[in-house]
């Protein structure tokens, strides 16, 4: 039997706290573009994702970076972050002021997909998108992944129980974040349980 042995040589890219292009302050949410080689980062609390360049340390300001806000210019703690090729745009999902919002590369403004108010959300983390347009959000302080679908404003709960915690199969622990696969099988990291469950998606 073969076996092979993969080394990373560590290096770090970006590493220090501020508030300028060359700076991030509280990380959290990645996702990268493979077409560009464009990685974009999820400046939590500097309200802003930024873009970086392969092999360039200092980034720009790509949607947010003016200040914690309601508008369509602002983000407020932005986590989730995803990078749907298709339409050029992140999903950018906000914990503070729980909200998610569809941010087209290039363009000053986000759009509002669903959130702004406090009985929508309670702080919100990962955000996956899948191949039909369907949102998918881990909604951490309701212990529950709430699904969109394309175009639509009203979620269905389809991993966990509203306000409700536990160790159960059928119950989550505060999830952080969300992946599918091929075959569109939910995958949740369910942080206070310790363990990553896996949905079917029949």
């Amino acid at each position: 039997m073969f076996f092979c042995k993969l080394t990373f040589k560590p290096k770090i890219f970006i590493g220090s706290s501020g508030s300028t292009n060359g700076k991030l302050f509280g990380v959290t949410g990645i996702a990268y573009d493979s077409e560009t080689n464009n990685l974009y980062i999820a400046d939590s609390y500097n309200h802003r994702v930024m873009r970086y360049q392969y092999g360039i340390s200092v980034g720009n300001v790509i949607a947010g970076g003016h200040g914690y806000g309601s508008n369509t210019s602002q983000l407020s703690t932005p986590y989730g972050l995803y990078f749907d090729a298709f339409s050029n745009s992140l999903i950018i999902s906000n914990a503070e002021m729980p909200r998610i919002v569809w941010w087209r590369i290039g363009d000053y403004n986000g759009t509002i997909v669903v959130g702004n108010d406090s009985t929508s959300f309670n702080n919100l983390h990962g955000v996956n998108l899948d191949p039909m347009g369907n949102i998918y959000v881990a909604d951490t302080g309701n212990h529950r992944i709430q699904f969109f679908l394309y175009g639509q404003t009203l979620g269905r709960t389809i991993a966990g129980i509203t306000g409700v915690y536990g160790t159960n199969m059928t119950l989550l622990n505060q999830p952080f974040w969300v992946t599918l696969d091929k075959q569109l099988n939910l995958y949740v990291s369910d942080q206070w349980n310790h363990r990553v469950q896996m949905f079917k998606r029949y």
